[in-house]
């Protein structure tokens, strides 16, 4: 972000010094302990595991006889370096406070300050209620007027298994569903001639959001495999959670949501404030991540984006 007066600037960074102070506060709360990610990433491996984020969109460097890359994503940065270490059966629960970076066509470098978690080790609904409790606090602490939305990429997952079409087409369809672009989705699948059936639950993707009931009610009509059956259990179980702690005021379900980066498998959620142009919060379970760097471990955290949440309660005047 830039600023004229050097006055703005000291404001702007007192408030997002004590934003990080008070979300510090509540991960500590929960017992997460702080670590460190280290700043540069092997750019073969990043790109391997994240098929659709844009080449140019990461900031590259040579170094050697190695194409290594700013940080653009801190969960990866950090699981490729603790999983090798990670002795079987451990149970690990870690927050951070670092920046990420983004490249632009205009060759701008942004800098992105995240603070997240990450709990390795738990493979029960435990691992998902302790996150999304945690998730929603953050967000009420700074306002009642929320949404967190919550899906689970195994229903698409198992949708996109039963299509006999390349992984490129794969990925279109995919950027489509994450841009919400229902036009050019529908316009899309013009050209792919899938079969009526998996043709109509695409087309109708984005009508499965909403209470559960209602998403519950519409998805019985296109279950295709067991793992799509899985993802709607998995969503009521969550459904149930929160209920019985009176958490539903603010939980919105969507069986569309597509993350932009590629390792997450199972229940993710956004979180987002009405005034405010992104999510404030991203996350979700990603236990196939950790095998690509050693073993399989059950693993689930998000991250909080602090510009943004800076951005929208201090610099746009709402709690000023």
């Amino acid at each position: 972000m830039e600023f004229i007066k050097i006055e703005d600037e000291i404001n702007y960074s007192k408030k997002r010094f004590q934003l990080s102070r008070e979300i510090e506060d509540l991960f500590i709360e929960k017992s997460f302990s702080p670590i460190n990610p280290t700043l540069f990433e092997d750019y073969e491996s990043f790109i391997s595991v994240n098929k659709r984020v844009k080449e140019e969109s990461v900031v590259k460097f040579i170094h050697g006889a190695k194409i290594l890359v700013l940080r653009p994503d801190i969960t990866m940065n950090i699981i490729k370096n603790i999983i090798p270490r990670l002795q079987d059966n451990a149970k690990l629960k870690i927050f951070y406070n670092a920046t990420i970076f983004k490249n632009f066509a205009n060759l701008n470098i942004k800098e992105v300050r995240q603070m997240g978690v990450e709990y390795l080790g738990e493979s029960s609904i435990n691992a998902e209620r302790e996150v999304i409790e945690l998730a929603l606090k953050v967000l009420k602490k700074y306002s009642d007027d929320f949404i967190l939305e919550i899906g689970n990429s195994k229903y698409l997952n198992g949708l996109f298994n039963e299509l006999k079409i390349s992984r490129e087409e794969k990925d279109k369809l995919k950027n489509l569903i994450y841009k919400k672009s229902k036009f050019e989705l529908i316009n899309y699948l013009k050209t792919l001639g899938l079969p009526e059936e998996k043709n109509e639950i695409l087309i109708n993707i984005f009508r499965l959001q909403g209470s559960i009931n209602e998403i519950t009610n519409l998805a019985t009509n296109y279950f295709m495999n067991e793992e799509m059956m899985q993802a709607i259990n998995e969503l009521i179980t969550i459904n149930d959670f929160c209920e019985k702690n009176g958490l539903l005021k603010n939980i919105h379900f969507d069986l569309s949501m597509i993350t932009e980066l590629d390792y997450y498998e199972g229940i993710i959620f956004k979180g987002f404030y009405p005034s405010s142009n992104s999510e404030i919060i991203s996350g979700g379970r990603y236990d196939a991540l950790t095998k690509i760097f050693g073993k399989k471990v059950p693993a689930i955290g998000f991250s909080v984006d602090l510009d943004e949440l800076v951005r929208t309660f201090y610099v746009r005047g709402e709690n000023s």
